[in-house]
């Protein structure tokens, strides 16, 4: 099978249960970095183990929250890539049946799409871990422009969003939500992801070993480039745009992404 965006497009217009997995690198492209690459991601700025480790949130909140203020509660101000009004025109004409992503920045939501399984949660809910009382995503960005730790307006204890830390397990139910429809797919195309998180990356794996065809677009290489039967290692901006333009082309999408 040959590697181009052509191909992708012939396998997406013949499959009857497409599924996309999609992580950092689509965001990218509107503006939010992501974690690990050298020089510009996240973790060059903030250490990881003290960001997302929930034992230290619980000890030392203030540290997330410096982190939050700047790169979470600001996503709002960001507006969805190519690539995902691409997946939620896709959903719109019923090519692709769910989208599972790695991302907590609520992009997707924003282009469109609603049927996403959102693996590592999101800060639309947030919650105080004491009276478990919900603060919205808007809610959260006024108390945190106010004070250095936001907390809850009924017991005063910490609110945390809704996402998972280090020392968290993933939702049970999003999970098995995510690895069923893996199970069904017979394409599963990943988009953006370097697919060195786990479970998030058994859900390509489960996907090919219940004999779908995998597709793997990303910027660098990934350990499961040598499994996938399309491998393509390229800027993310421009797959969206080729592909887009091959399926409007065959009348398949009509509006301007």
């Amino acid at each position: 099978m040959k590697n181009s965006v052509k191909s992708v497009v012939d396998l997406l217009c013949k499959s009857q249960h497409t599924i996309a997995l999609t992580g950092a690198g689509i965001s990218t492209i509107s503006g939010i970095p992501d974690f690990r690459s050298p020089g510009t991601g996240l973790w060059n700025r903030f250490d990881a183990e003290k960001v997302f480790l929930i034992d230290h949130f619980y000890s030392e909140p203030e540290y997330f929250y410096n982190f939050a203020r700047e790169f979470i509660f600001t996503f709002s101000e960001a507006q969805p890539s190519i690539i995902h009004t691409l997946l939620a025109s896709l959903q719109q004409k019923q090519l692709l049946k769910r989208i599972i992503t790695q991302n907590i920045d609520m992009l997707h939501q924003k282009a469109g799409s609603n049927a996403v399984l959102e693996l590592h949660g999101s800060p639309a809910n947030n919650y105080c871990i004491q009276c478990r009382s919900f603060y919205s995503f808007e809610e959260m960005q006024n108390k945190i422009n106010e004070y250095d730790v936001p907390r809850c307006d009924k017991c005063k204890s910490i609110i945390k969003p809704d996402i998972t830390f280090f020392g968290e397990l993933l939702k049970e139910d999003t999970l098995q939500s995510a690895f069923f429809e893996a199970e069904k797919a017979d394409l599963c195309i990943v988009l953006g992801s370097s697919l060195v998180v786990y479970p998030a990356a058994s859900v390509p794996d489960i996907a090919k070993k219940s004999g779908a065809t995998l597709v793997v677009v990303n910027r660098d290489q990934t350990a499961f480039d040598s499994r996938a039967d399309i491998a393509l290692n390229m800027d993310l901006q421009e797959f969206g745009q080729e592909f887009f333009d091959l399926l409007q082309q065959r009348n398949i999408i009509e509006a301007t992404v």
